[in-house]
């Protein structure tokens, strides 16, 4: 064996050791095994179900290179010892044959028919078996017609059966590793959709919200992608980088799991507990008839009062679920909590406890203050459970990228007040995509859903306040504009809240 060919069948090692797309790994365990034996055409199978799957086809003469797309075409191979692949793959033999129209042992009837429709000539033919380690089939590879330096078909020589055995070795372990990292990282996916489901179960609208984030980052992602392949765009994600956001889009907010549900679908400022404030101004209100009806208070004082209290109810029920409070609201709720019944023992009951006046007089919004922290502190979960996840090597930067989802450039975002260069960018793309779909959800209990227009307004004014990637915004306002209604993204249903329940 020359030199020049152990170096090419090391250089070959190599390659397919180094190749990370699953398909190219495919096409290029053809290529090698043409190259090396000089084989105008080659296709490859792959074992599963019991039977051998069509998945490359390359022809030098006839200008063909099909690929797995094709698969209709060409329907899977069953396991007949007279079939030649069928017999490589069932045997783990390599087969050299000289001239399939001679060959006996055979049924080569197809390549003879597919002979007659091209005008083509199989002659020589060497089908070997890919068998990794643990000494697994995982599929066949076909050559046909060798050929010498003039372009003669001849046999395959002798020496070239080692080779393509060591080459098969080589390549089913490639395959096998390559299978079993996309089966690693499926079972990561699939740990993440029992969080998400989880999160599901507790908060239906963050379920989608979740999900949606990752299509809208995919959709931005390929964008820059395919502006870079323009050369349009200096940015650009390896196959890698892109897996690995789409990760860190996808668990974002598994934080969220253990955030108390009264806080996280609080849809008014007293949330589920105006019932029990209502409850409280009608006990107040019995208090005051017993004290008339025992002589303690007028009549004119218990109409009064009870007057009173009833306006209470309906004025608190209204500052409840207003969006934004007046000074006269405020000042109206300070009075009222304010006032207290002094009672036959001298006990004195407040109109309104300190919890519900401060929920009461939260000027814009529904959370008190106490109640904002908490749910900020679901990014600091997020953190907590992501780093108990061994990422590796493969995903390294995915906790850094989903803690930093809430960072902003001047520094206000949380949990750290990070400014700037220090939001990594996947964060920044992150920020920007959870912003607007949390902006655009038609699904959240305690607020209307924005049109796209006025949410990207929004998000311009957080760009122009410093706050977000103006950049990054850029591009993703193209990209929605370039996909239109082609971003099919979850919706919430009523039913799905009713199967959660």
């Amino acid at each position: 064996m020359e030199r020049t060919q152990i170096d090419k069948i090391l250089e070959i090692g190599i390659q397919l050791t180094a190749e990370r797309n699953y398909d190219e790994l495919l096409a290029k365990i053809v290529d090698c095994a043409m190259d090396l034996t000089g084989s105008d055409g080659g296709t490859l199978y792959l074992y599963e179900n019991e039977r051998l799957r069509f998945c490359i086809t390359k022809n030098i003469s006839l200008g063909v290179n099909r690929k797995g797309q094709d698969k209709e075409q060409y329907p899977p191979v069953p396991l007949s010892e007279k079939n030649i692949c069928a017999y490589a793959a069932l045997h783990r033999k390599l087969l050299n044959i000289e001239d399939a129209y001679s060959c006996e042992e055979f049924d080569f009837s197809g390549p003879r028919e597919y002979d007659k429709l091209t005008g083509y000539r199989t002659k020589s033919m060497l089908v070997f078996p890919l068998v990794n380690h643990e000494d697994k089939l995982i599929g066949v590879v076909q050559l046909i017609n060798a050929q010498n330096a003039e372009g003669t078909v001849i046999p395959f020589e002798k020496e070239c059966e080692k080779i393509m055995e060591s080459l098969g070795s080589q390549a089913a372990v490639a395959v096998s590793n390559m299978k079993f990292v996309h089966e690693i990282e499926q079972l990561m996916i699939s740990i993440t959709q029992v969080f998400t489901d989880a999160i599901d179960t507790r908060i239906p609208y963050n379920y989608y919200h979740s999900r949606n984030v990752y299509l809208y980052v995919r959709m931005l992602v390929d964008y820059i992608n395919r502006r870079h392949a323009e050369g349009t765009v200096p940015l650009h994600f390896s196959a890698e980088g892109r897996d690995e956001i789409l990760m860190a889009a996808l668990m974002h907010d598994i934080g969220k799991l253990v955030i108390p549900n009264e806080v996280i679908d609080k849809t008014t400022r007293l949330g589920g507990k105006l019932a029990l404030v209502m409850e409280h101004f009608e006990h107040l209100t019995a208090l005051y008839h017993i004290d008339y009806l025992e002589g303690r208070i007028s009549k004119s004082r218990w109409i009064e009062e009870k007057n009173n209290l009833l306006d209470a109810q309906q004025r608190i029920e209204e500052i409840n679920r207003k969006s934004v409070l007046t000074d006269e609201d405020v000042e109206y709720v300070k009075a009222l909590a304010a006032r207290k019944y002094n009672g036959v023992n001298g006990n004195k009951i407040p109109f309104l406890s300190l919890y519900e006046q401060e929920c009461l007089t939260v000027r814009k919004g529904n959370l008190t203050q106490e109640e904002r922290n908490i749910i900020c502190s679901h990014v600091e979960y997020t953190e907590k459970y992501l780093s108990k996840m061994n990422f590796g090597e493969r995903y390294p930067h995915i906790i850094q990228w989903a803690g930093a989802h809430h960072e902003l450039l001047d520094g206000s975002g949380y949990p750290r007040g990070l400014k700037g260069e220090e939001i990594p960018f996947e964060a920044r793309i992150l920020a920007v995509v959870d912003v607007f779909e949390a902006l655009t959800s038609s699904d959240r209990p305690y607020k209307k859903s924005m049109e796209e227009a006025k949410a990207l307004s929004v998000l311009d004014d957080m760009a122009d306040q410093g706050k977000i990637d103006k950049n990054i915004l850029e591009l993703f306002k193209e990209a929605l504009h370039e996909m239109g209604d082609d971003v099919h993204l979850f919706m919430f249903s009523n039913e799905r809240a009713e199967e959660s329940v």
